[in-house]
């Protein structure tokens, strides 16, 4: 048997089908967006706060510390020491750059050290193991208090915008000075 138009324009015809198809539905969804709204969203972002020194709150309670055979020496009475401030938010247990062990409560807590390097062990545990952002300030006999680290609100391993380049040569290594140049000079590599 031949198919032909004819044959099967007949044999559609005489074909029922038992499912029905629905009429196709056609679904508009109406969306206004509005300019102003988009401009004002992305100036609030753009817009940071510009950042401030945090103010040091001498009330803020210490860490439970049994205490140890050293603590602040007699030098900060005559001379500065040093006070690290952070924020936790359970009481956990610390190891003090001092020795020891020490517990920190919930909420702000103050320590104070003898020595920058003391702050700095200390904020580098902070940061790592309990991801939390210390600050330290120096405060000298006469009562005045000098904040240190991270003095522009961002640690020292970050980029920051506006921060300049420390100890940076931009040369190449075979650029660099003879050494037999230097030797003697009393000049540094650094300024030839």
């Amino acid at each position: 048997m031949m198919l032909t138009r004819q044959n099967v324009a007949a044999r559609a015809a005489t074909r029922t089908t038992s499912c029905v198809r629905p009429a196709a539905v056609s679904r508009v969804a109406r969306v206004a967006v509005r300019a102003e709204a988009t401009a004002e969203k992305a100036t609030e972002k753009a817009e940071k706060p510009a950042w401030t020194e945090p103010t040091l709150n001498p009330d803020t309670p210490s860490p439970i510390f049994g205490g140890s055979t050293g603590g602040l020496l007699r030098k900060a009475q005559v001379e500065e020491f040093y006070v690290i401030t952070w924020e936790s938010n359970k009481e956990q247990i610390f190891e003090m750059p001092t020795g020891g062990a020490a517990i920190m409560r919930k909420g702000p807590n103050l320590l104070k050290f003898a020595r920058k390097e003391q702050c700095l062990a200390l904020t580098g545990q902070l940061r790592t193991k309990f991801k939390f952002t210390p600050c330290f300030y120096r405060v000298y006999p006469s009562g005045e208090v000098q904040y240190l680290h991270p003095k522009d609100g961002v640690y020292p391993e970050k980029v920051n915008a506006g921060r300049p380049g420390v100890n940076q040569n931009f040369r190449r290594i075979g650029e660099n000075v003879n050494p037999i140049k230097v030797k003697f000079t009393g000049n540094g590599t650094m300024d030839i």
